[in-house]
């Protein structure tokens, strides 16, 4: 049975826990069928309980046309206060898709990306290049991570690749010299981009090389690029850097989504080789991710550690792990009881005021993926804020 057919019949879940885990399990994994979409955002609209989660959780995911009807008849409906999570999906919406519903989208959407969506539909190479490079150029001189900007670059990115008018000559060239410097500019972070769009698998080692880098942005194209594979040369590739500290985060993160006996087996390997708690808390959630059995007797041995990290609630995946699997275990009840009480915790602190703030949080100290979250909501950076970048 596949990754996906063990995931379909707990697509939507009345239990929160297994909801949250399915959530994570797809967020970054690039093949998921355009329907669970489609019946994830109807649910966030019918649960509010759910709606944040499943707003956060599928903005990696490409929004459809059914998609976007959804949102366009349940925005005007939703709370103000998260009113922004169904917006900020809006503003994804592939540009020939958002045109043809401009009428009822263009109060969420601002003028100046209808303006970009115009180029990205209708603009010539020389116009687009130019659009490209003066925002690129105002990435690298500003002196704070803009969000916004960084969204139309990779949009302006993704319209040179899917026109043709990227060479991988020029892909080449950039990244040789990127990798010189002890900084990618925006131009070689958007180069890495656009090596996983156009799954450019000579690349692919060079991509695993940049995992010890310190640039969250780098990071986090390099990861994603390098998932898009879904390949075990990507996997042989990260294996070696899930023995590093300053790579584990982002290469557990890697392996986990690509879906493979292989990934299980690296997975397996390194968790036995791991010499530190957080280390191994990090890789036993990764296993729970890949929902393989294979890796019954590593997660069954992690559970009987009396002492945990405290970079991962390690409680509700390997609960939801069992319960996906269907398989039993005499402490299953203890586990789910421990992962509700911190669910109820989190969900109490939002509701005295600790909302998930409207705009993505930047820190002058960088975050560590697992590292609480900056914004103060109680989840991990990387479940939380850390999830918009």
């Amino acid at each position: 049975m596949t990754f996906l057919e063990k995931i379909k019949p707990h697509l939507i879940s009345g239990d929160i826990l297994i909801q949250e885990t399915v959530l994570h399990a797809l967020h970054d994994y690039p093949n998921v069928p355009e329907e669970w979409i489609n019946e994830l955002l109807k649910e966030a609209f019918r649960k509010k309980d759910k709606q944040s989660s499943i707003l956060i959780y599928v903005e990696n995911q490409p929004i459809a046309e059914e998609g976007v009807r959804i949102l366009i008849e349940n925005i005007p409906l939703m709370d103000p206060s998260k009113r922004h999570l169904a917006i900020d999906l809006v503003q994804r919406i592939e540009p020939e898709t958002a045109f043809k519903y401009k009428e009822q989208l263009q109060k969420y959407v601002p003028q100046d990306t209808w303006s970009l969506y115009d180029l990205l539909l209708h603009g010539t190479e020389e116009e687009v290049y130019m659009e490209y490079g003066q925002i690129l150029n105002d990435l690298d001189c500003l002196d704070s991570f803009q969000h916004d900007l960084y969204i139309k670059a990779k949009k302006l990115a993704a319209c040179l690749v899917k026109k043709g008018w990227v060479s991988e000559e020029e892909i080449q060239l950039v990244l040789q010299e990127e990798v010189k410097e002890q900084w990618f500019s925006f131009n070689g972070i958007l180069t890495v981009y656009m090596i996983g769009l156009l799954k450019l698998e000579k690349y692919i080692p060079i991509l695993a090389d940049l995992l010890v880098r310190d640039d969250d942005t780098l990071l986090e194209e390099a990861s994603e690029a390098l998932i898009r594979f879904q390949s075990d040369e990507a996997v042989k590739d990260v294996a070696p850097y899930l023995r590093k500290d300053k790579s584990i985060i982002y290469a557990a993160s890697i392996v986990e989504n690509i879906k493979s006996d292989l990934a299980v087996k690296v997975l397996r390997e390194a968790y036995h080789s791991a010499k530190e708690l957080d280390q191994q808390d990090i890789l036993a959630e990764a296993l729970s991710h890949q929902l393989s059995e294979e890796a019954l007797p590593e997660i069954n041995e992690h559970m009987k550690l009396e002492y945990s990290s405290g970079l991962v609630d390690i409680e509700q995946p390997v609960y939801s792990y069992y319960s996906i699997l269907g398989l039993d275990h005499p402490e299953l009840d203890e586990w789910r009881q421990v992962a509700m009480e911190r669910e109820i915790d989190f969900r109490n602190s939002t509701r005295k005021g600790n909302a998930l703030p409207s705009a993505p949080i930047r820190n002058e100290n960088k975050v560590g993926r697992n590292d609480p979250c900056p914004c103060g909501s109680g989840k991990k950076y990387k479940k939380c804020c850390g999830s918009e970048f």
